[in-house]
């Protein structure tokens, strides 16, 4: 009983944020959501401690508490603009969405795509990656993606919705009559390209890596799936700025000549995640990570991984 009452307020929660932030004017929408950033902040609630411990990491211990007690209040305000974001995206328009971002490195994603054999854009939760993912569409590069299942389910469909109408395929990580990682193999054999949202492990079997100092897993499937197709796989990292967005697609990462298939997932997984790791270091604040990711933080909760290093 509990539980449903809790997926319904849910529900309640994120339709009235979304009325809110499609139907009233965006200045009085962006003070709102700011608002509700600095107070969920002030409330230090479990996801708030949580993105200042992996924000800690970044930074390091040498930053003066005052300065990281900013930085934790910008990235929530940074969180909260994602979501706003989101709301209104489908309303935004190719003129906004297209003009406002520069883009660094797209000739790595169009020579991706001439040569015919597909393409990985693998980010991490940072800026708008919805945002990016319009902008790639209106790039004339349709693409499929993989969403994490929320609950309760028409919080998901809603999720999905918004991404549909922008021109993605949306494949749910869990619950399917299909085989995702088929799905996706198959996409990438006909010359198409892929996006995975791809620095949290959520499965816990994942690659481990080294990011930012300390162990932890990775998923996979990025790396994977350009063995297995010769699809490059592309790092891409996106920020904001005061009037728009930023990002930057770096160049394939090419796997190692040496070593058997495990190995070489390994190699690529490793090289992606300092990749991100560089990034990210550039523009905290928008780094939008307020779950467990290192090995440490799943031990305190007890749920470290099993195993580490299986590929899907």
């Amino acid at each position: 009983m509990k539980s449903r009452l809790t997926a319904r307020g849910s529900a309640f929660a994120y339709a009235v944020a979304a009325a809110m932030a499609t139907w009233l004017p965006e200045a009085v929408v962006r003070r709102l959501f700011c608002f509700g950033a600095d107070l969920a902040w002030r409330r230090r609630g479990r996801g708030v401690v949580q993105l200042e411990r992996n924000l800690r990491r970044v930074v390091g211990k040498a930053m003066p508490d005052d300065e990281f007690a900013a930085l934790s209040r910008r990235a929530m305000r940074s969180y909260a603009r994602y979501w706003l974001e989101f709301f209104r995206l489908p309303r935004l328009g190719e003129q906004r969405i297209v003009g406002r971002m520069a883009v660094e490195g797209k000739e790595h994603l169009d020579a991706a795509m001439a040569a015919g054999r597909g393409a990985i854009l693998a980010l991490p939760h940072s800026g708008n990656w919805d945002h990016a993912g319009a902008w790639v569409a209106y790039q004339g590069y349709p693409f499929t993606t993989v969403a994490e299942r929320l609950k309760p389910e028409s919080v998901f469909d809603r999720f999905v919705g918004v991404r549909q109408r922008l021109g993605m395929e949306v494949l749910a990580l869990t619950g399917n009559d299909r085989n995702v990682y088929a799905v996706l193999l198959q996409r990438l054999r006909e010359g198409k390209l892929v996006c995975l949202v791809t620095e949290r492990d959520m499965s816990g079997s994942g690659v481990e890596v080294s990011f930012f100092g300390e162990p932890m897993t990775m998923p996979a499937g990025p790396a994977s799936l350009a063995l297995a197709t010769g699809a490059a796989l592309l790092p891409v990292c996106v920020w904001f700025t005061d009037g728009g967005w930023r990002g930057v697609i770096r160049p394939p990462i090419e796997p190692p000549a040496d070593g058997d298939r495990r190995a070489k997932i390994a190699a690529m997984t490793q090289r992606l995640a300092d990749i991100f790791a560089c990034e990210i270091a550039k523009h905290p604040q928008d780094w939008h990570m307020l779950q467990r990711l290192w090995r440490a933080d799943r031990a305190r909760a007890g749920r470290v991984p099993v195993e580490s290093g299986t590929t899907p």
